[in-house]
């Protein structure tokens, strides 16, 4: 489960995504450098496939366990968000999954046009399939976004068929959108989404209302702010989404029957410079902040160079206080200091007041004071049905009981 949105506004472009799993997975956020290689292999989630002969540097946001990407953006100003999307019949034997693709379109192409058409010729030749679940079996098929600061594409794919359609401005969730409308076919042109749709499975991924609601704050997102609303809001019948799961947030949070977790969040501007990140590093955006970084500066905080442990302790450590404030009311006064907080990193960015490595080393040090300000003990507590306190108690233990993530 996830969301994913873009728009496109002629000098710069802005893209955002939540990546919504399970509440225990840990996912962090690499910076790869580019690399020349001599011919061989690279070793994907669950193939070989031949290795490009060069690879761009890629800022990827990944779950620790995969080799793909959740989310992505390169050196040349290209973000990509994938999208799990329930499909007719049997889905494919393990092997290139929607991460993958993600991840070897973002080292292998230098425009949004170029991605796409690595996704579409790796997806033709290799087919893409696997569990893609982390404490349960998952499979599905992708949908995709894709796009740079002068063009934005949605890929929806159904095994090896496939449909693209360009945009202006566009979201996409867990379900496939594109009709009889689409630009390029691959398998046939038809109605996609009416052809190749699962209906239950999409029905109950809560994908129509998340993308209603990002496409709705779509018209009017200007700048970073108005993408970061977008991934933190919920639905309005949620009163309190840390006592009630619920499918149908783009802020998605566990405890219900079915669902996952927003557990990465990232919103890129992408312009005439290096792209400019702000990422959360932890799951549940409502409750995180997200700090600035400039593609290619040093690794520090969140963002670390490829496999090092520290992203995936920075991420479990912020379980602490989100698994804390369930069955609490947040105050006010908290959410009025996160924006706060956040709105003076962003100012000086555009103000240019600070290097970007200064300006993250602020970021990380008011982060650190902000939530030893605020102590969930102290917050009012709200009643919880018994089922959801008890799917949360399970998935406490689990984190607990686990000891590396990256043994899974």
């Amino acid at each position: 489960m996830c969301d994913t949105l873009g728009v496109l506004h002629g000098s710069y472009a802005l893209f955002g995504k939540n990546s919504d799993r399970s509440p225990n997975e840990a996912q962090v956020t690499e910076l790869y450098p580019a690399q020349i290689y001599d011919g061989g292999e690279v070793a994907c989630t669950y193939r070989l496939i031949p290795q490009a002969r060069e690879t761009l540097s890629v800022l990827l946001s990944r779950p620790v366990w995969m080799w793909g990407a959740e989310i992505g953006v390169n050196e040349a100003g290209v973000a990509i968000g994938n999208e799990a999307v329930f499909t007719k019949g049997k889905y494919g034997q393990p092997s290139l999954t929607g991460m993958d693709l993600l991840r070897l379109a973002l080292e292998r192409a230098e425009s949004a046009e170029r991605a796409v058409n690595v996704i579409i010729e790796l997806l033709e030749t290799y087919g893409q399939g696997g569990n893609c679940g982390f404490d349960h079996t998952f499979y599905y098929d992708n949908a995709f976004l894709v796009m740079d600061k002068n063009k934005l594409f949605v890929l929806e794919t159904c095994r090896k068929s496939w449909v693209v359609k360009s945009y202006p401005r566009a979201s996409i969730s867990n379900r496939l959108s594109i009709h009889a409308d689409g630009e390029r076919y691959g398998g046939g042109v038809c109605d996609f989404a009416k052809t190749h749709s699962d209906p239950l499975y999409s029905y109950f991924s809560g994908s129509k209302q998340r993308k209603s609601a990002s496409g709705c704050a779509l018209p009017t997102a200007n700048a970073e702010e108005d993408i970061m609303r977008a991934l933190r809001s919920h639905d309005e019948r949620v009163k309190n989404p840390f006592a009630e799961g619920s499918v149908s947030s783009c802020c998605m949070h566990y405890g219900g029957m079915v669902g996952d977790h927003s557990t990465a969040s990232m919103v890129i501007r992408l312009d005439d410079g290096a792209p400019t990140v702000f990422l959360t590093g932890t799951s549940t955006p409502c409750v995180s902040l997200y700090k600035p970084y400039r593609f290619g500066n040093p690794t520090r905080g969140p963002v670390v160079k490829p496999d090092d442990e520290s992203a995936a302790r920075y991420w479990r450590e912020g379980e602490r206080f989100r698994r804390a404030l369930i069955g609490k009311a947040v105050p006010a006064e908290f959410y009025a200091e996160r924006d706060a907080l956040e709105k003076s990193w962003m100012a000086a960015v555009s103000q240019a007041a600070a290097s970007m490595d200064e300006l993250l080393i602020r970021a990380l040090i008011e982060e650190a004071a902000f939530y030893g300000k605020y102590d969930p003990k102290n917050f009012e507590d709200v009643p919880v049905k018994k089922a959801f306190a008890k799917n949360w108690a399970k998935k406490n233990e689990a984190l607990i009981l686990r000891k590396e993530d990256t043994n899974h």
